[in-house]
């Protein structure tokens, strides 16, 4: 028989509204420390941060409650991989549900919409009871259906053979916690939403799956449809499945539980009648084959691996989840995000601040510390960037004109939109000086050719043609010098990278085809040395092909400009170079109104003073809005530093 409840749901064409249920997972983590090693102190910039300290061993993780279970599933694996990292070496993270000290509870909030549609469609006239009490009783149906549900949940999810080899049980004390109806702080009247606990899956480094949060969605939504159990009877219901839950949590993990059969089959067949997609199939079909097949469920293969030492089984779980964890260049759950993105993302989580990803393609985040918010793109644009400086930096141009205007040194040279114009400059001057032909456009090093040697008539038209996409093509003099990448933060420099052009150094025996290979395993994809046309022209020049045997020290290069993203070498001298530099990085990005940039310089030598006069000692040749966060993270040559905690501190220490 159908409750009240449900038959109003299936009136009213409410049951779409299962997909705007939220869910979130609070776990609890006592990290595994050698002897004499203490947890790190984690920050606490927002009382809602992913990870928080409860005490001096133990850390809590909170994701945001959400309406899609991957995404919760990502913001754990974020979380827990940031606390790996942090750990002392030779620290671990605990697979298996321990007590309270080593546990996750599944909280589901169900859509307050659906609450206000039915209390509408009541139609109570006056005469029912208010809001609140009406969406209590929903809530208690749901909790009392999840209770009789105790015994599947258990045998599907039970993991740990933490009690001779059985499936760990909370005490008794601690039963009620199983399933549990959380009241609203602002109003202990109002159930909030419904806490499950479930014991950790050791299989999954986060603790937990997709597959389960969807089936307890899921869960919640078949125990709306179930009929209310009476009053004078819940009591015993509510002791009977505890019984049996135990039981199974208790038995031998590989054996069927014929009694399991009947509350599965009644969920396929509601489930067929309410329809499913392909998400929610798969989860189900899933915890499905596991009551057919006792082998598959976790315990199942828990008891397998551990038939003859439980240790034993624990190592490659912990191996598996720290594979998982441990990734040396991606953030677990956003390796999709830009590189950027990624790294802001880890300061943020060590540094404590609440965080939300409003959008993924775009790479938009919202951070927030207990007093301030902030909308970054791209991990680096804030709403402290004008949008006029921007456009301005956007292109060289018109950024060489504020800069010059300034007073600041930059490079001389003309803007070409049409190649006639260009052809005839270069007959009547360039073509018997060095020159740098690049996008009036910002391009990231791409389509930018530098001629130290000044070019044909032929290079010149090449380079020119590559160059003019959109915008035009700027043809200047080349600085005397190397090219110098500041990263300035609130007129602040934090990081000074010296970057050199993408090349190999023989070792004697290998290609130089193999020499790139070698040199790209040890980098991050953003980095990779590429044989593209443009590396193959360069070698041309140099007459080598891409399988010519390098000399031992014999350097080739594969670009004729430096920079990182089209491979080249980058090395901090961010203590080494004159401060004087540093002050003509803040200044540069102050005259174009950027409070965040990344400012690039030809410098002479980086250890003399600079000064206006002579002129050439140093040219700002690039100024950039959104600087590259991962840059000093992996240099080439000398100190890694994260310069992201910089950009926090800047933006939230000021109101």
């Amino acid at each position: 028989m159908l409750n009240h409840y449900w038959q109003l749901i299936q009136k009213n064409n409410l049951f779409g509204l299962r997909d705007d249920t939220r869910i979130g997972v609070i776990r609890t983590v006592k990290p595994v420390l050698a002897e004499g090693e203490q947890l790190p102190v984690w920050a606490n910039a927002s009382r809602h941060a992913l990870v928080q300290q409860v005490s001096a061993t133990m850390l809590q993780l909170t994701t945001p409650l959400l309406d899609d279970p991957s995404e919760v599933v990502a913001y754990l694996r974020a979380g827990l991989s940031r606390v790996w990292a942090a750990l002392p070496e030779n620290g671990k993270l605990p697979v298996f549900t321990t007590g309270l000290e080593n546990n996750q509870r599944i909280r589901i909030v169900l859509p307050e919409v659906l609450f206000e549609r039915l209390y509408t469609a009541e139609n109570f006239q006056g005469n029912g009871p208010d809001y609140v009490t009406y969406r209590n009783q929903i809530y208690d149906l749901v909790a009392d259906g999840l209770i009789t549900q105790l015994p599947l949940l258990t045998y599907l999810f039970a993991a740990s053979p933490a009690k001779n080899g059985r499936a760990f049980w909370p005490a008794p004390d601690q039963e009620r916690q199983l399933v549990q109806k959380v009241s609203d702080p602002d109003h202990l009247a109002r159930t909030l939403a419904l806490d499950v606990a479930v014991e950790l899956d050791p299989y999954a480094a986060s603790g937990v799956t997709e597959q389960m949060l969807n089936f307890l969605i899921d869960s919640c939504w078949f125990a709306l449809s179930q009929p209310a159990i009476p009053l004078p009877a819940a009591a015993e219901v509510r002791r009977h499945s505890l019984a049996e839950a135990q039981k199974i949590a208790a038995g031998d993990p590989t054996a069927p539980v014929a009694s399991l059969t009947a509350p599965i089959d009644a969920m396929a067949v509601w489930l067929n009648q309410v329809g499913l997609t392909p998400q929610r199939k798969q989860a189900f079909e899933l915890m499905q084959s596991r009551v057919l097949k006792p082998e598959t469920t976790i315990a199942g293969q828990v008891a397998a691996a551990a038939y003859h030492d439980i240790s034993a089984a624990q190592t490659p779980l912990a191996t598996q989840a720290h594979a998982d964890l441990s990734m040396e260049e991606d953030l677990p759950g956003f390796s999709n995000l830009s590189g950027n993105s990624q790294a802001l993302l880890q300061a943020v989580i060590d540094g404590g601040y609440q965080w939300t990803l409003l959008d993924r393609e775009q790479n938009i985040l919202q951070i927030a510390s207990d007093t301030q918010r902030h909308v970054l793109i791209d991990g680096a644009l804030t709403s402290r960037t004008p949008a006029s400086a921007m456009v301005v930096a956007e292109h060289r141009h018109a950024a060489k004109k504020v800069l010059a205007a300034a007073g600041l040194p930059v490079a001389r040279g003309a803007k070409f939109t049409r190649w006639p114009e260009a052809k005839a400059a270069f007959e009547q001057s360039f073509a018997r000086k060095s020159i740098v032909v690049k996008p009036e456009q910002r391009s990231h090093g791409l389509a930018v050719e530098q001629f130290a040697v000044p070019p044909t008539a032929k290079q010149f038209a090449q380079a020119f043609h590559a160059a003019n996409q959109d915008h035009g093509v700027l043809v200047e003099m080349m600085g005397r010098g190397t090219t110098y990448h500041f990263t300035v933060i609130g007129r602040r420099v934090v990081s000074v990278l010296e970057n050199a052009a993408a090349n190999v150094v023989g070792d004697g025996r290998k290609s130089i085809k193999e020499l790139i290979a070698l040199k790209n395993g040890k980098r991050p994809n953003a980095r990779q040395l590429k044989l593209d046309e443009t590396a193959n022209r360069q070698l041309k020049l140099q007459s080598v092909t891409m399988n010519t045997v390098l000399r031992r020290g014999q350097q080739i290069f594969l670009a004729s400009a430096a920079h990182p993203q089209t491979g080249g070498d980058i090395y901090d001298v961010t203590t080494e170079i004159d401060p004087s530099y540093n002050q003509l990085a803040v200044a540069a990005a102050d005259a174009l109104e950027l409070p965040i940039a990344a400012v690039d310089i030809v410098i002479d030598n980086l250890y003399d003073a600079y000064a206006a006069e002579p002129e050439g000692q140093a040219i700002i040749i690039s100024v950039d809005p959104i600087p590259d966060l991962t840059l000093p993270q992996q240099p080439d040559m000398g100190a890694a530093h994260s310069i992201a905690p910089a950009l926090l501190t800047y933006l939230f220490s000021e109101k």
